[in-house]
């Protein structure tokens, strides 16, 4: 008996060879290769465009942005009106069933007062502030000060607040001659009649950069203020559209005068405007 060796491979089946798929995928590398390197341009491209755009942006940040405070101070934005926070509030208090609150009289001071001189048409006077030390450093006194000569007049510019007290009075309150340091003098005694002249500003002075021939014209003459120690003067009333503003110039109608008066706080102190309801 003989023994037969089987082969193998004779459990095998040779695979089958497409030779046709591999000569289609050679045939395809290079269209494949395009598209990876067009892919490439074009990551290329966006990188360099998004680039571009920082160092633009960064340009235009260092060298090119506007400052924000420079274009607050533009005269262009000082002529934008205010726009009007009590929406519909006059509907409201037009209502006939609408029953309004009482509300008692406010008092408007001005954040400065400046002084021009008809002396010096052109000349720009500085605007007096004192300030008091705090810790290392100091910090500004909330003064106003209304000084009046034969030579100098005193501007003082209100924006009229609250809506529904729109009824004002410009007032001068003086303190007792034995309490103050203020000053009032004529020729003839120390109380001191004072012109007052409405100007049509109807938008923001710069008042740190104000002269006699920079004001507002025509002037219109309102009345007097007797300015006496110890007494406040209220002028009539008048009507004053809330977020308005109000422009006086104070000036010298008795003969000599020197006037000297510090506005001091937030009280009735020295040259402030009442404003009383209307609704």
């Amino acid at each position: 008996m003989s023994l037969k060796c089987s082969d193998p491979r004779d459990g095998y089946q040779a695979l089958h060879q497409d030779t046709h798929s591999d000569e289609e995928d050679f045939k395809d590398l290079p269209r494949r290769g395009k598209r990876n390197q067009t892919l490439y341009v074009w990551l290329l491209a966006i990188t360099i465009v998004c680039t571009v755009l920082d160092f633009s942006m960064i340009l235009w940040d260092r060298f090119l942005r506007v400052d924000p405070r420079c274009a607050l101070a533009s005269d262009e934005l000082e002529l934008l009106p205010f726009q009007n926070p009590y929406l519909n509030l006059e509907v409201l208090y037009k209502d006939s069933d609408f029953r309004s609150s009482t509300h008692d009289p406010i008092i408007n001071n001005v954040p400065v007062l400046a002084q021009v001189s008809n002396r010096e048409p052109q000349k720009i006077l500085p605007v007096f502030q004192r300030y008091k030390p705090v810790g290392q450093d100091i910090a500004p006194i909330y003064e106003r000060r209304l000084i009046v000569t034969r030579e100098i007049e005193s501007i003082a510019q209100f924006r009229v607040l609250d809506f529904g007290m729109e009824n004002c009075s410009l007032s001068l309150t003086v303190p007792p001659r034995n309490s103050t340091g203020d000053l009032l003098s004529t020729d003839l005694s120390d109380s001191v009649i004072l012109d007052v002249w409405s100007l049509p500003a109807r938008h923001k002075l710069d008042l740190y950069n104000l002269s006699w021939a920079k004001l507002p014209r025509p002037r219109v003459h309102i009345g007097h203020m007797n300015a006496s120690y110890g007494k406040t003067h209220q002028m009539p009333s008048f009507k004053c559209k809330s977020q308005s503003y109000q422009t006086f110039a104070v000036s010298c109608s008795s003969p000599g005068c020197l006037v000297n008066v510090t506005g001091k706080d937030m009280g009735p102190s020295g040259l402030y405007m009442y404003q009383s309801q209307t609704i």
